[in-house]
């Protein structure tokens, strides 16, 4: 425990400062939070009951420590708590919100194909140190895509959105912040192959199927042979989809794009990109349970 603690300090300050001092103390003094500490420092952070000089100790002495799978459960829990009154029907796409660089979000021009299908993802301001486009930065026609803002959801971590700016280095946040339990099934992007087992564990719990997806900057998204897992009623299978099986030449991206570029290259598609899109929508469809399989989905959309 914190001891010698200044008599002006609130509940709350005294508490969340023996948490800083297990994720910022050092080597001897480190150590694991449990799962329900996590959960009440995560609701210190998020409605901000403690000064954000210790936010900002807090969140770069846990992310040089390293967050334990507990530790993100804990997290886990409270978004839970806060964001399941705004589940509904349909397929969610798990985006990050650093934003995207090097090609336009290919599943919100999928969505324009998927019309019966209520189709969910969620944006904010572009977080550093990436910077990317954001999903409302484009326009698209399909009613039945909701482009839901976070501020909306849970104002308290898009309030946090600037501080995190400030600091410019990624934290746990980036982790825990891709999907907001807004429909039965999901989607979620990652860049690394760990990350396929933390969010099995973290996600699948609250989503009656769950595809994980090692996709394009990050993204759910398939632009060339991509490799992603299946989570259903407690069992995992890992699967790999190839543009080149459908006929589409894989796209290889390079130079970073603005958001304009972006738009006029999804509003303007040659013959191979406008496969590429007809793959995501009958992946989509297919992560929603609308299709059997990707090869149904692709063989509708054809028709």
């Amino acid at each position: 425990m914190v001891t010698n603690i200044n008599t002006s300090f609130s509940p709350e300050h005294i508490r969340f400062l023996s948490y800083l001092k297990a994720v910022g103390t050092g080597p001897k003094g480190n150590r694991p939070l449990t799962r329900e500490e996590t959960k009440d420092a995560f609701s210190l952070i998020i409605e901000r009951r403690i000064p954000d000089t210790l936010i900002s100790a807090f969140l770069l002495g846990w992310r040089v420590q390293g967050e334990s799978e507990e530790e993100l459960s804990g997290c886990i829990d409270y978004l839970v708590e806060k964001l399941k009154s705004h589940k509904g029907q349909g397929v969610e796409i798990g985006y990050a919100m650093d934003g995207k660089t090097k090609f336009p979000f290919l599943m919100l021009k999928a969505a324009e194909l998927l019309g019966d299908l209520n189709i969910h993802a969620t944006y904010d301001i572009p977080l550093g140190p990436k910077y990317g486009s954001s999903p409302h930065q484009f326009n698209h026609t399909a009613p039945n895509l909701t482009l839901h803002h976070r501020r909306d959801l849970l104002s308290g971590l898009s309030d946090l959105t600037p501080l995190r700016n400030d600091i410019d280095i990624r934290t746990a946040f980036n982790t825990l912040e891709k999907l907001n339990f807004l429909a039965p099934t999901a989607l979620i992007g990652m860049h690394h192959a760990p990350y396929f087992d933390l969010y099995a564990s973290l996600y699948a719990p609250y989503y009656t199927r769950l595809l994980i997806v090692q996709g394009h900057e990050g993204t759910p998204e398939i632009i060339k042979n991509t490799k992603y897992k299946i989570v259903k009623n407690g069992e995992t299978t890992t699967h790999y989809i190839n543009p080149e099986d459908f006929g589409i030449t894989p796209i290889s991206t390079k130079e970073e794009m603005n958001a304009e570029s972006m738009q006029n290259l999804i509003n303007n598609p040659d013959e191979n990109l406008a496969k590429i899109v007809q793959l995501n929508a009958a992946f989509l469809g297919f992560t929603a349970g609308k299709y059997k399989s990707i090869e149904e989905g692709m063989a509708c959309l054809q028709d």
